[in-house]
């Protein structure tokens, strides 16, 4: 059962692992050395190159064990005579067909310890690479050594492409139309700025390691710095460059130069150290790109076809609206170009803004294989320019991998892919020439290069100029009016590899608020500050989340939405009621007004609308007859009508929203204290009145009854016949009564004799009655 399930595992891993030739790198990180190429002379061997090629590198023993006896030797294999015969030489060891001597490199390696390496092969004789034809040559660095406890093995290695022109005392290959040759030069990091200067506010940055990156020696202070010293802007060579430029890293570099705080491990902040260096870069690449070819990428090499189809059209106009941007930061005016993510795009993605011209690869285009030619995108005035996949391949060591557009490529031995590039664009020019076409090179957006490996890239192309081979050319542009048309074909493994469906809801929830604070704002015309000010850093930053540094890597895109989303929260909430320390309003009245004071830190005016959940008890006016404006940097008061219909005390939250109810701020709870009654008044008042009536209809009651109960006892009993009759008279009162004094010494004790409970009561009514 065990075997089966694990037949099963791998079955299904096989199925979903793609099976690909492993890169170079891989196979020397699993060798106890590194080598690494510092120098291949000549690049390219022509008529009065020297007659042997020299390899200059250093070997680190990366091992815990000491390695004896190293050496090493240059072994060459057959010229490569197709296009996937290339591809194969890339990507794979080569077979090799030359095993000249070796030559000792070091007599023991301490582990941690390197060694110089120089080796010289000659092009022809004996103990020689054998080479007698023109052709691109796949050659091999093959260094051996014994470790430890170990039998003799080879422990690096190094591979690498050697066009050869021109053999020693042979004739120059030349083919009879050089093939046009253009290259585009890629800046392009990570997103690192984590919040932009707002409204006084410094800019933050998640890290400082950009400072080194710009310096002289850095990867970008290199790209920049050898481009001006090899190629004047005027020549054939400087008009075939072309600056591929993310507008987010200028921004950051921007906000490097005016001072920046950096964001440590802990939360806290430090002041950031590269604003000199930023400043000398920005300098440089001011004069490097003037007077060339520049184009705008995405905004932070966002994923634009993520971003369409997940129905978020204004990040997209946004991630596209970067032209403006490079124009004004470098003084130059940017081409209509478009080099998406990985070369490919699906047509709902980028709605109706298209580009004049958009870079792609052969296999997002619905034409015939192996076609360069440009085509117009159907159904669209875009011009769609084939990059050469072959070149692509050779300049990205990763671009079979999952690591293609993430990382820094090539990660190790920059030289290698200069000498892969151009032997690739010696057979594009040569055997694998296509008619017609120009040649597009593309490097790794991430491009990896030391300043010598692009002096050394850039001379070699001079020399297959030279040479007549390639043809330095401006990128091209021609007009869709004139070209066939072929329809976008987005991969499906380019779709695998999109911005995770979680994370774009994230974007979408985040940039409906910043939508909904951009509709809020009012523009002054008295004020510089435009609405863009406070919503154009938020969106792009939301923009960082979906960069290409995190395709595939759903957790670093996802840290990065939430860190803006934290900065969109602190750019609301500058817009908030004032803090009121605890204090109770007291009402003394039903109706009476609630004070509160909005204040608004923003450097422009807002509309705000007060929502107030309704409280037993208490009615409050909160619409004010519509939204409110709050002055730019300033504070207004506001008096709430408030009327209580009782007694007591009451919590009342006061928010501030926008109209579509994006939230300002935070709530605020305030304490309310009536002492009004309200309607318990009139309620008592009428309720005692009523019983005060029932009351004295009871006594009227009781009066009469008692009346009538004497009455009778008057007429019916016999000791009273013998009273006289009332002489009063006439006009005495018929229902006169005896004088209580006369009932003698008992009814002064409190007692009477033959007396009834009728008669008692009547007299106690009676003597209430002449008490009044």
């Amino acid at each position: 059962m065990r075997f089966l399930l694990a037949a099963l595992v791998a079955v299904l891993l096989c199925a979903v692992v793609p099976l690909v030739p492993a890169p170079r790198a891989a196979a020397e990180g699993e060798t106890p050395t590194q080598l690494d190429v510092i120098k291949i002379t000549p690049s390219a061997v022509g008529v009065g190159s020297p007659g042997e090629v020299v390899v200059t590198g250093r070997l680190t023993n990366t091992s815990d064990h000491q390695i004896n006896n190293v050496e090493a030797r240059i072994q060459r294999g057959n010229a490569t005579s197709t296009e996937p015969a290339v591809q194969r030489a890339l990507r794979e060891d080569p077979a090799t067909v030359t095993e000249p001597a070796f030559t000792s490199v070091a007599a023991r390696l301490a582990p941690g310890q390197q060694s110089p390496v120089e080796l010289h092969i000659p092009l022809t004789g004996a103990n020689s690479l054998q080479i007698s034809q023109p052709g691109v040559y796949p050659l091999l660095v093959n260094v051996n050594g014994a470790p430890s406890g170990g039998g003799r093995a080879r422990i690096a290695q190094a591979q690498f492409l050697l066009p050869v022109l021109a053999p020693p005392g042979g004739a120059p290959v030349r083919p009879e139309k050089p093939t046009g040759t253009s290259m585009l030069v890629p800046l392009v990091d990570y997103p690192r700025l984590e919040r932009e200067a707002i409204g006084g506010i410094r800019a933050v940055l998640a890290d400082d390691q950009l400072s080194t990156s710009l310096a002289p020696g850095g990867r970008l202070y290199d790209l920049v710095q050898a481009v001006s010293d090899r190629v004047t802007p005027g020549s054939p060579l400087g008009s075939a460059l072309c600056f591929a430029v993310d507008p987010d890293l200028l921004i950051t570099v921007q906000a490097m130069q005016r001072g920046y705080l950096v964001r440590q491990p802990n939360g806290s902040l430090v002041e950031g150290i590269g604003a000199g260096a930023a400043d000398l870069w920005l300098s440089r690449l001011r004069q490097a790109t003037s007077g060339r070819c520049v184009i705008a990428l995405p905004y932070a090499d966002a994923d634009i076809v993520a971003l369409g189809r997940a129905g978020l059209p204004d990040l997209v106009d946004g991630a596209l609206d970067g032209t403006d941007l490079v124009r004004n930061i470098l003084r130059v005016e940017p081409r209509n170009v478009l080099w998406p993510i990985e070369g490919v795009l699906a047509d709902p993605a980028i709605g109706q803004k298209m580009p004049h011209t958009a870079l792609l690869e052969p296999r997002a285009l619905n034409i015939p294989a192996g076609s360069l030619s440009p085509v117009r995108v159907r159904g669209r005035d875009t011009t769609a320019v084939p990059i050469d996949p072959l070149l692509t391949s050779a300049l990205d060591p990763q671009h079979d991998t999952e690591q293609k557009v993430t990382t820094l490529s090539p990660p190790q031995n920059g030289l290698l892919s200069v000498q892969d590039a151009l032997g690739a664009l010696a057979f594009r020019a040569t055997q694998g020439q296509v008619a017609g076409a120009t040649t597009v090179l593309a490097p790794p957006r991430r491009w990896n290069l030391r300043g010598d490996d692009l002096r050394a890239l850039l001379d070699g192309m001079q020399q297959l100029a030279d040479a007549g081979l390639i043809r330095p050319t401006p990128l091209p542009d021609p007009s869709p009016d004139t070209l066939p048309e072929a329809d976008l074909d987005y991969p499906v493994d380019a779709g695998s590899a999109e911005i995770s469906q979680p994370v774009l809801a994230q974007l979408a929830a985040q940039n409906f608020k910043v939508g909904d604070l951009y509709g809020s704002i009012r523009e002054e015309r008295s004020s510089t500050v435009r609405k863009g000010d406070i919503t154009t850093p938020l969106r792009n930053g939301l923009l960082h989340g979906a960069s290409s540094a995190w395709r595939g890597n759903p957790d670093a895109a996802r840290q990065w939405v939430n860190r803006t989303t934290l900065t969109i929260d602190d750019v609301l909430s500058q817009v908030h009621i004032e803090e009121f320390a605890g204090q109770v309003t007291r009402m003394d009245t039903a109706t009476s007004p609630i004070p509160l004071t909005v204040v608004n830190d923003l450097p422009i005016t807002v509309v705000v609308v007060f929502r107030i959940p309704r409280v037993p008890g208490v009615e409050i006016k909160q619409d004010f007859d519509g939204p409110v404006t709050i002055p730019a940097n300033s504070r207004r008061g506001f008096q709430l009508p408030a009327t209580t219909q009782r007694a007591g005390k009451f919590t009342i939250d006061v928010t501030l929203t926008t109209e579509s109810g994006t939230q300002f701020g935070t709530t605020k709870r305030m304490q309310l204290e009536s002492n009004n009654f309200g309607a318990l008044i009139p309620i008592l008042t009428g309720s005692a009145a009523a019983l005060l009536v029932l009351m004295s209809g009871l006594r009227i009651a009781k009066r009469a009854l008692a009346r009538r109960r004497r009455t009778a006892a008057g007429s019916t009993d016999p000791d009273d016949s013998s009273e006289p009759p009332n002489q009063a008279g006439p006009d005495a009162e018929p229902d006169a009564e005896p004088d209580t004094a006369s009932t003698g010494p008992a009814a002064a004790n409190g007692t009477q004799q033959d007396s009834t409970p009728g008669t008692a009561q009547i007299a106690t009514t009676d003597g209430d009655r002449n008490r009044n």
